[in-house]
């Protein structure tokens, strides 16, 4: 192999195999993080780290769920108070009602399932965009959390359940390990399971895979029911590490995952998408977010640079996705210019 077979090679690798994008969010990721190591020595130190991740494991959750609801076309926005009333819930069935562990986690499970299967079943069944389905979701929800509650905390837990939030498996916290199985588990059943498949098909043409036989409402409605189990269970985490139930807890989370999966390099608009790439993004923003807090800036800037990264990187994706349909339209030209040339001789 010559070296400009090498090299050609590599850039259709760097450009396509990994993608522009993901590229560049490994660069920016590796350039952020030796920086604020030079700068900040302790930025690296492995307790960091641990905290940076902790902080952020609600959203590496809640992200693997809201990559395939848009992959499908779709949004919700209902997650950050999914992810407070699942905290609630669990709190108050096992310090009010007394009920343990396991009952009080299915219970508050159920009836996240419960709420993803009506943002579902209310998008698909009235032809409403899931943006408006899931924002009356969310403001009903936080009205409820903030009802049931009195607008305080709920805490009192055993200490069995707070290890679920604050123990450690393997020298792994348990929060994190639970985020990072599940990340590996939806991202193989996203790139090879038949049923999960169907999800990029609906996103890509939902007419087309109606008239294929795929059974869009169901496969739809499943990927909000998933969202919102997985919102709960971030919330179940989340009260065990916290200590406390809070119907403030999350507030926001639903703009972060967003955020990481557009800056992960999905398509707003559906079709495209990955947990890994989505993964990429979550540990962009968490480290940004991490710089900002131990270089001392101030935290709004934080949200500043979190949503100026939203519209690059819609921006960039719409490009890419640009590019691609030019690419595309040339090699179906020429492809016909071919076929011209091939009939005339």
């Amino acid at each position: 192999m010559d070296k400009q077979s090498l090299l050609a090679r590599c850039r259709h690798f760097l450009t396509d195999g990994i993608g522009a994008q993901h590229l560049t969010l490994i660069i920016l990721i590796v350039l952020i993080s030796t920086l604020m190591q030079f700068f900040f020595p302790l930025f690296l130190d492995p307790l960091n780290v641990e905290t940076l991740l902790m902080n952020f494991f609600p959203e590496i959750i809640v992200s693997i769920g809201m990559t395939m609801v848009i992959i499908t076309g779709g949004i919700d926005i209902s997650v950050a108070s999914v992810y407070a009333f699942a905290e609630i819930i669990v709190a108050k069935a096992m310090v009010e009602a007394g009920w343990d562990i396991v009952p009080a986690t299915l219970f508050t499970l159920f009836l996240c399932c419960l709420i993803g299967l009506m943002n579902g079943y209310l998008a698909d069944i009235l032809s409403v965009h899931p943006m408006i389905v899931t924002m009356g979701t969310l403001l009903t929800l936080r009205g409820v959390n903030l009802a049931i509650t009195d607008g305080r905390a709920v805490s009192g837990y055993s200490d069995a359940f707070a290890f679920l939030g604050q123990g450690h498996l393997w020298f792994f916290p348990i929060p994190i390990l639970v985020a990072i199985v599940l990340a590996i588990i939806f991202g193989y059943l996203l790139n090879n399971h038949r049923y999960f498949r169907q999800i990029y098909f609906i996103g890509g043409n939902e007419k087309a895979a109606r008239v294929s036989g795929v059974n869009v409402r169901w496969v739809k409605v499943s990927v909000y029911v998933i969202c919102s189990f997985l919102a709960g269970l971030a919330g179940v985490l989340g009260a065990s590490k916290y200590g406390a139930a809070h119907w403030g807890h999350g507030n926001m989370m639903e703009m972060k995952a967003i955020a990481a999966v557009a800056v992960g390099g999905a398509n707003l608009n559906g079709g495209s998408g990955s947990i890994g790439a989505t993964m990429l993004g979550v540990c962009f923003l968490a480290i940004v977010n991490n710089a900002f807090y131990i270089a001392r800036v101030e935290t709004f800037w934080y949200d500043v640079v979190n949503g100026g990264m939203l519209v690059l990187a819609v921006a960039f994706s719409l490009y890419v996705n640009h590019r691609n349909e030019i690419k595309l339209i040339n090699q179906k030209i020429r492809a016909s210019n071919r076929v011209e040339m091939e009939a005339n001789q």
